[in-house]
């Protein structure tokens, strides 16, 4: 290849090759080699792969050596519940989850069979016991605040929306989850067509998949590599894909069985279903994250953990003050339920 890509899977070496104009990926110890035109289009064939492998059984990651520490400990369970939380449109952010957390989780990813065919019902069940142990970091405000003026505003491509993510942190603290859903949409599409390199004066705005295949050969930037690990940049990577192609961007006809988390539903207002929820609104407030994690840790500039201390306080206090304020947004609450075709937040 003329460009040399490091990138894994659960801890297993993509190798890279080239044969004529295909672009050959392979990972030799799962037995996967996939090829395409496009390096990211074989890169996502491989997720494919991955998918269909995880529906018989899980893939047990691959451990670094014999000794294992505790951030790598906590990184290979990640790989493991990973592989049942995207079905359900949730990665885990490793920065930011306890032991606890983590062994409360992998007591629902027990419970998920991934080969049952379940209803909107028991998916929201789904949903709500994973939100009932991540929403702590959801709506923390210290974290919301550092990831603001550490990763949102000062990487490339997200930095062009931060104002509008700021907005969604606003509108997500206050509670208000239909404005949260409206913002981050488009915003996350704008982020991907940034990093494409497309503008408005560019011609023809590039498809789903080519923005896909972008985002799926980053590689982490080894002057940023003190920041976090290669291995859960990669997982970022793979979880966003998986998110955003199987729930954001599937066909609208199988936006009720997502429980209309679906672009084209939401953006095109498709019918009255339920979008705005505040499960669904957690899920793009996660999606942003990964976005931010990766964005930053990808750059082509070496990335600074320096924080401007005074942005960072003003905003959690700000964040705080909203939060603690939701009781009062039950009267605006009451005002939505008066109308006909409001389905509730929960």
């Amino acid at each position: 290849m003329s460009e040399l890509l490091s990138k894994s899977v659960f801890g297993y070496p993509m190798i890279f090759d080239k044969k004529g104009d295909q672009c050959i990926v392979r990972i030799d110890e799962l037995g996967i080699s996939e090829k395409s035109q496009s390096r990211g289009r074989a890169i996502r064939n491989v997720f494919d792969r991955i998918k269909e492998i995880t529906k018989l059984d899980l893939i047990e990651p691959k451990t670094k050596d014999s000794h294992i520490e505790k951030q790598d400990e906590i990184q290979i369970k990640m790989f493991k519940l990973n592989q049942k939380l995207i079905n359900f449109g949730f990665s885990i952010i490793v920065e930011n989850i306890s032991e606890n957390d983590i062994e409360k989780l992998e007591k629902v990813c027990d419970e998920i069979n991934l080969n049952e065919n379940y209803t909107t019902k028991e998916i929201e069940v789904i949903e709500n016991k994973i939100i009932n142990i991540i929403i702590p970091y959801i709506l923390d405000t210290k974290h919301r605040a550092l990831n603001m003026t550490s990763l949102i505003m000062k990487t490339n491509h997200i930095s062009k929306f931060s104002h509008l993510i700021e907005q969604s942190y606003i509108s997500l603290f206050r509670g208000e989850y239909i404005s949260t859903v409206m913002v981050l949409i488009p915003v996350i599409e704008g982020v991907l067509l940034s990093l494409y390199g497309f503008d408005f004066s560019s011609g023809s705005k590039p498809k789903e998949h080519q923005l896909l295949n972008k985002w799926a050969e980053l590689q982490i930037n080894t002057k940023n590599s003190n920041l976090v690990d290669q291995y859960i940049i990669d997982e970022y990577i793979r979880a966003f894909i998986e998110i955003w192609e199987n729930t954001v961007f599937t066909k609208h006809q199988l936006a009720e069985a997502k429980l209309y988390f679906n672009r084209n539903y939401i953006t095109h207002l498709m019918g009255e279903g339920r979008f705005y929820s505040r499960n669904n609104a957690f899920k793009l407030i996660n999606l942003i994250d990964l976005l931010a994690y990766v964005l930053s840790a990808c750059s082509e500039n070496e990335n600074s953990s320096d924080i401007n201390v005074e942005d960072y306080h003003i905003r959690e206090i700000y964040y705080e003050s909203l939060l603690s304020k939701q009781i009062i947004n039950k009267i605006e609450y009451n005002i939505l339920n008066g109308h006909e075709n409001f389905k509730g937040y929960i």
